[in-house]
């Protein structure tokens, strides 16, 4: 049985129902009641419960074989949680625990990845003290972050970072794929940190991509500074001071240095079957009913 954690987020949304697809007997577990949902695509089970409570952990983790741990978005006690995940799961003898991190860790400007760092290093030395076998995947921004309905509908692409700034991108699916290569041989990608990252483009780049996939311009803008609270509410309002102070540290980071990665060690884990951004557009305009513009 694989558990995977924090199921009811966006990188949940595209992985679970891909692993149980592939036949992976899935356990999901979320403080959202609507994990409970999975179970009609064929999750096995589902806990509701939160990640700092030890209890639920331990329940969580009873009868696994292994787990993807997905870590929450933008909660001071994300490090926390990621620990004791991997003691629950040491306490009930998992074998194999899948670290979902984030590409640069080191990148410690950036509060979420401070904690995904912390994460890392005690997976790391009780991973050495209990004999578990860990694997950490580290990927890049996901495409699923790019939504082709509103940007198409408003012929904008917002961002709050320079139009210019080169980032990695990867697709989720690839994520799972990389997943169950590393569930189908634990010992031989034991003690892996594996960067995910495959195409690299800037804003600028993203926007004359989806306008060539639509048909349709799609201009990118660069949102000031004192516009953001218009086009990202959820960061502050209603959010914690932590979720808001980690949105602005990311918007410092964005405004200095890009954030790009090597792309050969996906392609390398994948046999160089990757999905590309423009495969994504097409995807999701036709899921849309936009018509798509295929490449000549």
């Amino acid at each position: 049985m694989l558990l995977v954690t924090c199921a009811n987020g966006q990188v949940g949304h595209r992985i679970v129902p891909y692993l149980i697809e592939k036949g992976q007997d899935v356990r999901v577990m979320d403080i959202n009641p609507k994990v409970e949902d999975y179970k009609k695509i064929g999750a096995k089970e589902a806990i509701v419960g939160n990640g700092t409570d030890e209890a639920t952990m331990d329940k969580a983790m009873k009868g696994i074989d292994a787990v993807v741990y997905l870590p929450p978005l933008f909660t001071y006690q994300e490090a926390k949680m990621g620990k004791m995940a991997i003691d629950a799961a040491i306490k009930a003898g998992v074998k194999q625990f899948i670290d979902i991190s984030v590409l640069f860790p080191l990148l410690d400007n950036n509060l979420q990845h401070r904690m995904k760092t912390e994460v890392e290093k005690y997976l790391m030395y009780r991973g050495w003290e209990s004999h578990m076998l860990w694997t950490v995947l580290q990927p890049a921004g996901y495409h699923h972050n790019l939504y082709v309905k509103p940007f198409y509908e408003s012929g904008e692409l917002p961002s709050y970072s320079p139009l210019d700034q080169v980032i990695s991108m990867v697709d989720a699916r690839d994520e799972a794929d990389v997943v169950l290569k590393v569930l189908a041989d634990p010992e031989g990608y034991d003690k892996g940190v594996f960067a995910l990252a495959n195409e690299k483009f800037s804003l600028r780049q993203v926007a004359a991509l989806m306008s060539e996939v639509t048909g349709k311009e799609i201009k990118p803008v660069f949102v000031p500074k004192d516009k953001l609270r218009d086009y990202w509410p959820n960061y502050f309002l209603g959010s914690d001071s932590y979720a808001e102070e980690a949105f602005w540290h990311i918007y410092d980071s964005n405004q200095r240095w890009d954030w790009d990665g090597n792309f050969k060690e996906l392609n390398w884990l994948l046999d160089g079957k990757t999905r590309s951004l423009r495969s994504y557009f097409e995807e999701e305009a036709k899921k849309a009913g936009i018509p798509v513009h295929k490449q000549n």
